[in-house]
């Protein structure tokens, strides 16, 4: 059985990103500077590896994170 594929568009993957940070109540930059604080909750760890997939499928650096 071939593996299943799921097609999202850009516009997707914004408003996923957009969603993360408005549930997170931040901007991703004030984010960004959280994370290189490294004063995150739990659930904000797993915001961070979310960010930094859609960030990788948008073709966009995660060095930040």
């Amino acid at each position: 059985m071939a593996p299943r594929t799921i097609e999202v568009t850009r516009a997707d993957l914004e408003r996923r990103r957009e969603e993360i940070l408005t549930t997170l109540g931040t901007t991703l930059d004030d984010f960004r500077e959280r994370v290189a604080r490294g004063s995150l909750a739990g659930f904000e760890w797993d915001a961070v590896e979310e960010l930094e997939e859609i960030a990788f499928l948008l073709g966009e650096t995660t060095d930040d994170f």
